[in-house]
């Protein structure tokens, strides 16, 4: 039920700040797992990230097109982040079965 496995994933970050772009690829950990592993993710631990791609873009904003310029950067990194993961596996999980018959009139009031 109790299971302990480590897990890397590859994410994305673009942001106007390279801390920016970070916490963006840091906010994806937790649902990029749970649409990987099957499983209730009880605690999500990063080990390592490594840097696969940095790229820094800078150019040059103006108003209407031709008033007040003034210059922008973009970062957009992609990273490789190694996370442990303790989880609950669902499927391990043996479940007592009840069956309960509904009269009409619960029927009809659980319908509203």
């Amino acid at each position: 039920m109790y299971q302990s496995l480590v897990h890397t994933l590859t994410l994305s970050g673009v942001a106007e700040s390279k801390e920016a772009a970070f916490n963006q690829i840091f906010s994806q950990i937790k649902s990029k797992i749970a649409q990987e592993i099957p499983g209730i993710p009880l605690r999500i631990e990063p080990q390592n990230a490594e840097v696969v791609r940095a790229k820094e873009t800078v150019y040059t904003e103006r108003f209407l097109g031709i008033f007040f310029p003034r210059k922008r950067t973009r970062y957009e990194i992609t990273a490789k982040i190694t996370v442990q993961l303790q989880l609950i596996d669902i499927s391990k999980i043996e479940f007592d079965r009840e069956d309960r018959h509904l009269t009409r009139t619960q029927h009809l009031l659980r319908m509203k």
